[in-house]
Parts: structure tokens; C-alpha cells; sequence
């Protein structure tokens, strides 16, 4: 279709939406390297599985997606991300800063996108997944079971994590989202891995589930007194 059949505001707004995960992504890139002052506690797991060529299922709040950033230099890492519209520019800064996606909620293509994800972990053995356990409506810190069932088809360890600033912006959403000013200091925090058995009842699934999502609010409540304490 030529650009004279199109009403300017209608290429304006296209063109506009177009450069948006190109200027999300390199703000992101930057402010993430601004806060290069990270003490990392318990990491002694993640690194070892990533110096093994071993992948994980990476998994923390809504409200953390920030996290997410910090381990991109680490290994390689599929995230899943909605199918809105939202999702097609979080999917394009995301390809702009080394992630692969698949794309799907649990609202909406989870399932197809769930299995993507554990092909992808399957062919490629250091292959992680990054999961927001709440995400992307929430309820916020109720943690669904799509993490639980990829470690459990691809044999990897669920390991929750969460971050802290020391200097950082809540938001007024569902999920108090969290962003670390520029310069701030950082701590992040993994907690004990956790792995799905291959064989399990729903009802151990279930109280497996649980202690995850205590230790991923744990975590979240111990990076927050971090600043506090030290």
C-alpha cells in the first residue's frame, strides 16, 4: 500500500511504535550499566550451573522484572512474554538486549508458548527460561504453576531470585512495580533450587508450588531490608 493512502496520523503513530523497543532497549542497556555496583548473596548454585553449560528456570515477581537484566550476560535466556500489544514492544527491546521469547499468558496461548520454551531448554542444554511467577496481571506474589511444569518436562532446577535497590521508584500498579534509579546500588539475592519430579501428584505439585512462592515473597522481603540492616 502506498504511503499516500495512508492517513498521516495512522504512518506517524506506526512509525512512532516502531521505534519504541529500539529507544526501550538502549535506555534499559544504560541504566542497567549505570548500576554496576551489584553484590550478588547465594550465588554460588547459579554459578556453577552456568559454568556447567546447565540451564535454569529463573523465576521472580512481576514486580522485579528488572531482574531479569542483570542475568542476560550470564547465559542465554527464553522468556515468555503476553500476546498484546504491550507484549510486541517488550518483545522487541527484549530481542534488542540478547533475549530470546516465545510468546503467551495464562490467559491467553500459554500453552503453545510453554512448549516452545521446554524446546528450546531440551535442544539446547544451556538454554534457560525466565519466568514472572505472578505475571503479566497477577494476582501479585501468587505464583501460577508454568514454571513449576517446565522444570518439570525439561529436569531443570526452579531457582527464585529477586533484586533490591538501594535507591529505586514504585509504581502505583497492581504489582508496585519496581525500578532501580540510576546509580543506585543493587543486591540480588537467589534463594535454594527447587526440583519438580517427573512423577508427582497434584497435591505434591501443589504444596511444591507453595514453598516456591514463600521463598521467591522471602527473598523479595530480604532484599528490601538489606538497605535497612546494612
Amino acid at each position: 500500500m502506498k504511503l499516500s493512502h495512508l492517513p498521516v496520523s495512522r504512518w506517524l503513530k506506526s512509525k512512532a511504535l516502531g521505534l519504541v523497543p529500539i529507544f526501550a532497549a538502549r535506555l534499559i542497556y544504560w541504566w542497567g550499566k549505570s548500576c554496576s555496583a551489584i553484590k550478588v548473596v547465594n550465588g554460588d548454585f547459579e554459578a556453577g550451573r552456568a559454568a556447567a553449560g546447565q540451564g535454569c528456570v529463573y523465576v521472580t515477581w512481576h514486580q522485579r522484572l528488572f531482574n531479569l537484566y542483570f542475568l542476560h550476560h550470564r547465559r542465554p535466556i527464553t522468556i515468555m512474554i503476553s500476546r498484546s500489544k504491550d507484549g510486541d514492544l517488550a518483545a522487541g527491546a527484549a530481542q534488542r538486549l540478547g533475549f530470546d521469547s516465545v510468546r503467551g499468558s495464562s490467559s491467553r496461548g500459554g500453552s503453545t508458548a510453554m512448549f516452545q520454551l521446554v524446546e528450546a531448554m531440551q535442544s539446547l542444554p544451556l538454554t534457560s527460561a525466565g519466568m514472572l511467577g505472578d505475571g503479566p496481571r497477577g494476582p501479585a506474589r501468587k505464583l501460577k504453576m508454568g514454571a513449576l511444569k517446565i522444570a518439570q518436562a525439561t529436569g531443570a532446577p526452579i531457582l527464585p531470585f529477586a533484586y533490591g535497590a538501594r535507591r529505586h521508584k514504585l509504581f502505583a500498579s497492581w504489582d508496585r512495580f519496581m525500578i532501580p534509579l540510576p546509580f543506585s546500588p543493587l543486591i540480588v539475592i537467589f534463594g535454594e533450587p527447587f526440583m519438580i519430579p517427573s512423577q508427582i501428584s497434584n497435591e505434591e505439585l501443589e504444596k511444591l508450588r507453595q514453598r516456591v512462592e514463600s521463598s521467591l515473597n522471602e527473598l523479595a522481603e530480604r532484599c528490601d531490608r538489606w538497605w535497612q540492616d546494612s
